[in-house]
């Protein structure tokens, strides 16, 4: 490959591993939110609480788009980082919307035209975990490329199997499962190539980070699949101590490309 990225030596001069204090430091803010939101935070309206959400969510596509500049030498990780990017700001404005029709309009935001913005963001991410792997794997073995078709589809089943138990037949109930399993198909395939990414990243020069960065996503994609149980289940609320698992990926993910703008 003729692209550049940072040579072993010059990553080992600029450490590359993990601060233990930051990751202390996500833990404690993310148990702060947590609390915060289970003893002081009722869901009805737009609290600080989703600022903090919200900026972490725009954080994670500016820090992107930085790194993206950064890789300007390989126009594959380049362009790899600014899908990240865009994922983000994608995702950001379909909560913006569900925000402004929830708390400001005072509707039920589903189904929502806004909800394509949660859609495009997984498109998003899983072309910057396949442009990342494919650059450090260009050969997928079977294990790999069986792991992006079984997981979305053991979701897929388990997801449709206890919506109809939940539910139980309607007229609209086919529309439901197929709208619903489309976020499915996002999330538990933006899972599927984090663990792929994963398991490549951790022969990579930068394995720390890029690690860092797959556990972030991989946080965001559990974090997703509980919040659609719990919709499944008719238990998810604004104030649900999941949402602490999106504020800690953001932390996460910020972080992992922060250190990735230090190596580079």
């Amino acid at each position: 490959m003729n692209e550049k990225i940072p040579s072993a030596k010059h990553v080992e001069k600029k450490s590359n591993k993990i601060n233990i204090k930051i990751i202390a430091l996500i833990i404690g803010l993310t148990m702060i939110d947590l609390i915060y939101g289970l003893y002081f935070f009722d869901g009805s309206y737009f609290d600080i609480k989703d600022g903090f959400f919200m900026a972490g969510m725009a954080g994670c596509g500016i820090a992107s788009i930085f790194v993206a500049k950064r890789y300007r030498g390989s126009e594959m990780l380049g362009k790899a980082y600014l899908f990240l990017g865009l994922g983000f700001f994608a995702w950001f404005i379909g909560d913006v919307g569900y925000y402004y029709q929830q708390f400001v309009l005072g509707w039920d935001p589903y189904p929502s035209p806004f909800d394509i913005g949660f859609l495009v963001s997984y498109i998003f991410a899983i072309l910057h975990l396949g442009l990342n792997t494919k650059y450090f794997r260009p050969q997928w073995n079977k294990t790999m490329k069986a792991t992006i078709v079984v997981i979305p589809i053991i979701a897929v089943s388990s997801f449709s199997m206890i919506a109809y138990m939940e539910w139980g037949e309607y007229d609209e109930l086919l529309f439901d499962l197929v709208y619903s399993n489309l976020f499915i198909v996002g999330t538990s395939a933006t899972l599927a190539f984090a663990v792929v990414g994963a398991s490549v990243f951790r022969h990579s020069v930068l394995k720390e980070t890029w690690l860092l960065l797959a556990a972030g996503i991989l946080l965001w994609t559990i974090s997703d699949s509980v919040f659609f149980y719990l919709e499944t289940i008719e238990e998810f609320t604004h104030n649900y101590p999941i949402n602490s698992g999106w504020t800690a990926c953001f932390m996460i993910i910020i972080y992992a490309l922060y250190k990735h703008m230090k190596a580079l």
